[in-house]
């Protein structure tokens, strides 16, 4: 083998592994966006989930609390 063709093969080499190595760069810098897109969407839903679901049970239940003691004040009323 020539010192030529030696030089081309590692050259050659060198490149393909520096383009591999930029692909997966690439690639897991796409991964993160993906992942940090998926956690800003999982906490925005956690955070209205917590402000409105609980907001609304808690509400629910206030006025079926409101509902029994006004259901009880009828009930004395019609039976005095």
């Amino acid at each position: 083998m020539s010192p030529e063709l030696i030089t081309a093969v590692i050259t050659g080499g060198i490149g393909a592994f520096t383009g591999l190595s930029r692909a997966l760069n690439n690639f897991n810098k796409k991964i993160d966006r993906r992942f940090e897109r998926l956690e800003d969407d999982y906490d925005s839903l956690y955070d209205s989930m917590t402000k409105e679901y609980v907001l609304k049970e808690d509400f629910r239940r206030e006025i079926e609390s409101v509902h029994t003691k006004l259901d009880r004040i009828l009930d004395h009323l019609l039976s005095n």
